[in-house]
């Protein structure tokens, strides 16, 4: 897969990172590959397969599910159950079909339509949530994922800094002003929420990891 680095940070992890050795990992990355599907940057990737592993969640909420991958590396390192919700149902299909291969059908839920339809009907609590959809409606979704949320949950939200363009630290471009704004407002949302313990780290194109107190 041809990724973007989004910094020298990025560079450098990757050239610590070792070769995926999880067939059912590799065959998603793989098919991403081939159909230029994009998929969670490798550094990305693998900060969230150690924060699955640390938390060891029972239920899992995913916002944006694409073809599978990020769902795939959550189930293949917990025993949760995921409920994943995903716009394109082509996306949602070939996710399906990857689920089922690596025998996690029983565990993966895929919900097809537009999340900000979905996700103020979802019920229940999550003890992590992986928030990847539409980036503009990022603070949209914040209050029905905190009250989701259990206590003690984590919400990791990925593409924060968005290219650089949320922290400044990259290229301007006028056209995506609209996804940066909205990601900025996101983070302040949750920053200034004392029920909630944020940090920004500068992995990949930037993650949100925050905890709810309990």
């Amino acid at each position: 897969m041809p990724f973007k680095t989004p910094s020298k940070t990025s560079e450098f992890i990757r050239s610590l990172l070792p070769e995926e050795n999880d067939k059912d990992v590799f065959e998603v990355a793989k098919y991403a590959e081939e159909k230029t599907v994009p998929i969670l940057l490798p550094e990305t990737a693998a900060f969230l397969k150690q924060a699955v592993i640390l938390k060891q969640p029972k239920k899992i909420l995913e916002i944006g599910t694409a073809i599978g991958y990020s769902g795939t590396i959550m189930l293949k390192n917990c025993d949760a159950e995921l409920y994943t919700v995903e716009k394109d149902e082509d996306c949602a299909n070939v996710a399906k079909k990857f689920f089922q291969a690596a025998g996690l059908s029983e565990r993966a839920t895929v919900f097809v339509g537009d999340a900000c339809e979905i996700v103020p009907l979802v019920k229940g609590s999550f003890d992590f949530v992986f928030l990847d959809g539409p980036k503009t409606k990022y603070p949209a979704f914040y209050s029905y994922l905190k009250e989701l949320l259990s206590a003690g949950g984590v919400l990791l939200a990925d593409n924060v800094l968005f290219n650089g363009m949320v922290d400044g630290s990259g290229e301007f471009v006028r056209k995506k002003a609209t996804i940066a704004e909205g990601l900025e407002k996101y983070l302040k949302i949750v920053f200034a929420d004392t029920d909630m313990i944020s940090s920004i780290l500068p992995v990949g194109d930037g993650l949100c990891m925050s905890i709810k107190k309990v």
